[in-house]
């Protein structure tokens, strides 16, 4: 998952004939490094990019479950696209009862305020004035993306600056990111740098999810002198803006450990392959190589992680790089442990190229491993790694060691 399919689905969100305007956070794909999950999630987003509602609807079902056998997190994420799409496909009561099995089974989920505006903008205005002050006031709010720039303005500071609700506040951030003028950029560059500190953070991703010129250029000059909190809501307004350049720039120039870390991953999750492989050989701290490799791997550039691994990496790299070939997946991924295995030094790095053909879910590598073996302590290592693979070659290998 990356941060293009992210704004795609925010273009989609954005374009359709009857806009649906939601705040979608900064952090919306699914992560983990499970290929079916991530293949489901992109062909659920893919059938809603061409209005196959049918196929997207299938696929988030699919997901959801798929979540749930595996004990994923995120599995809010599945349930609200499933009432997405119904919405979108016309069948609104379907869409409610999905919105009530989100409140139901994740009463604190991220998706509450998005799945419940959802509702909100598929109602007639009379069902709409029965709701609380607070919802009139966000459903004012969103009306003022339609509004002319010199009425919205004057409005959505007054809201800013009054004693709204900090969702409402939040619902005016957004609004002022879609408005193309000085002013809006102006206001938001405001609350970023100084306005208060419960809407900071979503004003510097609003002014990423701009994708104006003067927006990242305020958001590269409040990195500057940021505190590491903004510092970090600044790297993921990069990655919603898909700035490589400047994630890079943070994870090559950072002091900050623990920030360069955070920029690691997110060019992983960018796809930022080539600033990935210029940075590893600057980067001297075993972890920090570590990081670069699992990015790496998460990127799926099986082959790059192979070029680093004959430069000098840490031992702990090395063995976390073995893991990072298995997230990629696939038969190079397999190919490329398999080919390992026979010059591994040590029983660590055996154990890592397991991990790793264990990640790639290839039992019938491991399987070949097995039948090579030449030690009892290698088969036992190996066999105690196939026994936790539901799959036929790891119970052929089981059945035929207890007959």
């Amino acid at each position: 998952m990356n941060t293009k399919l992210l704004s795609h689905v925010l273009g989609l969100l954005l374009a359709t004939a009857a806009p649906l305007v939601l705040a979608v956070p900064a952090d919306a794909v699914v992560k983990t490094a499970d290929k079916e999950i991530n293949e489901l999630y992109t062909q659920g987003q893919d059938a809603m990019a061409k209005s196959s509602w049918r196929v997207a609807l299938d696929r988030f079902k699919l997901l959801e479950q798929r979540m749930v056998e595996r004990g994923e997190a995120n599995v809010d994420t599945a349930i609200f696209w499933q009432a997405y799409v119904l919405m979108q496909a016309k069948r609104p009561a379907e869409a409610r009862r999905e919105v009530g099995r989100l409140h139901e089974k994740f009463p604190q989920s991220r998706w509450i305020d998005e799945a419940d505006a959802l509702l909100r903008q598929n109602e007639v205005p009379v069902e709409a004035a029965a709701g609380t002050d607070s919802e009139l006031a966000e459903i004012a709010v969103e009306g003022l993306m339609h509004a002319p720039p010199e009425r919205a303005l004057p409005l959505l500071k007054k809201v800013l600056a009054g004693k709204q609700p900090e969702k409402v506040k939040r619902r005016a951030l957004f609004v002022l990111s879609q408005i193309e003028s000085d002013e809006a950029l102006s206001t938001l560059a405001g609350v970023a740098r100084s306005g208060d500190p419960a809407l900071r953070g979503e004003a510097i991703r609003m002014l990423g999810l701009s994708g104006d010129a003067k927006a990242l250029t305020e958001l590269s000059n409040l990195y500057k002198s940021a505190a590491a909190a903004d510092k970090r809501d600044v790297l993921q307004a990069w990655l919603v803006a898909d700035r490589k350049d400047l994630v890079f720039a943070a994870a090559r120039d950072e002091t900050d450990p623990s920030l360069r870390d955070d920029a690691i991953q997110l060019l992983g999750a960018m796809d930022a392959t080539a600033e990935l492989r210029q940075l590893l050989p600057s980067v001297k701290e075993p972890e920090l190589q570590g990081k670069i490799v699992q990015s790496l791997g998460v990127a799926g550039d099986i082959d790059g992680i192979v070029q680093v691994m004959a430069g000098n990496l840490a031992p702990s790299a090395r063995l976390e790089a073995y893991r990072a070939i298995g997230i990629g997946g696939g038969k190079r991924a397999s190919d490329a442990l398999v080919g390992f295995y026979p010059r591994a030094a040590s029983r660590e790095e055996r154990e890592a190229i397991l991990q790793g053909l264990l990640i790639a879910d290839d039992a019938k590598a491991m399987t070949s491993l097995y039948k090579l073996a030449r030690t009892k302590e290698e088969k036992q290592q190996i066999l105690r790694m196939l026994t936790t693979m539901d799959n036929d070659a790891a119970i052929d290998v089981i059945e035929q060691e207890l007959n």
